[in-house]
């Protein structure tokens, strides 16, 4: 009767962990799945300073490049329109990174007359989705105006022609407090959606990035993030 009774508890147990486990994956799932529909960038805003560009497209490799044949392909982290607004003084310029031999990029900014803002070496630390951004000393953007910028990885020692290179446009809005008091209390994922809503691209992708460092052991929110990413295509 006591053997009867253990091995009906065994049963009981096993199978309650069965279906724990069972519902938190179909809970994990449905998170992600959320996810990427809940934070929708809209690219269909109306810019507050300068119009938009004509021609956005530039002749960067927008569906990626690699320095090898070895190599994954490197992708930019940008919306379709190459085109986005931003908070930031002098905003950071995301790609996908894979493991790569280069060592440095060049980031380089240019206003609507072509001339050179900015431009800036720097130096590749880490692979995955990075972030470049000119060192502090440098000019902030103009509010309202409009800046092409680029991003050349670097191959070899020198820039090179065929180096892969990406290109996006980018108008700084100036930050109000209102825009503070809206923000107040918002997790970073919910901030991310604000300014997914408004056009904010960069402060979006800042934001998802940030919400991933802060919890770096929160595993079921980095499944989340890495499945927005391939929602995007980017990973």
């Amino acid at each position: 009767m006591c053997s009867s009774l253990k091995s009906l508890n065994l049963f009981l147990f096993l199978f309650l962990i069965s279906i724990t486990s069972t519902q938190a994956q179909s809970k994990l799932e449905n998170n992600r799945d959320s996810l990427s529909k809940e934070i929708v960038f809209q690219d269909s805003f109306e810019p507050p300073g300068e119009p938009e560009p004509k021609d956005t497209k530039g002749s960067g490799s927008r569906d990626g490049s690699k320095c090898s044949v070895k190599e994954e392909t490197i992708k930019p982290v940008m919306p379709h329109r190459n085109y986005g607004l931003t908070f930031q003084k002098l905003p950071s310029v995301y790609i996908h990174l894979p493991k790569t031999k280069a060592k440095q990029v060049m980031l380089s900014f240019q206003d609507t007359s072509g001339k050179y803002y900015q431009r800036a070496f720097l130096p590749i630390t880490q692979s995955g989705i990075v972030s470049f951004t000119l060192p502090k000393d440098k000019p902030s953007l103009e509010v309202g105006k409009n800046y092409k910028w680029s991003l050349v990885v670097i191959c070899g020692n020198t820039v090179q022609p065929d180096d892969p290179t990406f290109i996006g446009w980018v108008q700084r809005v100036e930050r109000i407090s209102q825009i503070d008091r809206e923000l107040i209390g918002k997790s970073a994922i919910e901030a991310a959606k604000w300014y997914a809503q408004r056009g904010y691209w960069y402060e979006m992708v800042s934001e998802i990035e940030q919400a991933r460092k802060t919890e770096p052991w929160n595993l079921q929110l980095s499944g989340n993030l890495q499945e927005f990413w391939k929602s995007l295509k980017f990973e």
